[in-house]
């Protein structure tokens, strides 16, 4: 597998971070910072595991920048190994963000979150998707499921 680099993931995750404030800032402008912030924290424990888990196995940011989130065994990832890839991710921020730096050291370019959640990032080649409808079709998965 070819793993995806600290300054390709950086740059997704900023990507993400990006589209993710635009529904916090328009609520935190109205109800205060407060609301956006939670909103805020709603809509990233939404998003980062449902894209993740998508046939396209990636958030926005990652799918334009051409990485995808897989198991070890470079294979999709279940809508439970994203939840708790995601919060996982905390730890890895909580210990002054050293869960992140351990990328740069480790075989397969994971991160504390990523061995947690026994995933890794890899890059893949750019296919010939709709993302609109990839996306539509994993929201129709998920609630088919509950």
């Amino acid at each position: 597998m070819n793993y995806s680099g600290f300054w390709r993931r950086f740059l997704a995750y900023m990507i993400d971070g990006l589209i993710l404030s635009i529904p916090g800032l328009v609520l935190g402008g109205s109800f205060g910072m407060g609301a956006g912030y939670g909103l805020h924290l709603v809509l990233g424990f939404l998003y980062y595991p449902f894209f993740e888990c998508s046939v396209m196995s990636a958030t926005p940011g990652k799918a334009l920048l051409g990485i995808a989130v897989l198991t070890e065994a470079g294979e999709r990832i279940t809508f439970k190994a994203a939840v708790v890839r995601y919060f996982a991710r905390y730890l890895s921020i909580f210990i002054l963000m050293i869960g992140y730096f351990m990328q740069l050291f480790t075989t397969k370019r994971q991160t504390l979150h990523d061995m947690i959640s026994e995933t890794v990032v890899t890059n893949k080649e750019s296919a010939d998707l709709n993302y609109f409808t990839v996306w539509k079709n994993q929201f129709k998965e998920i609630f088919d499921k509950l």
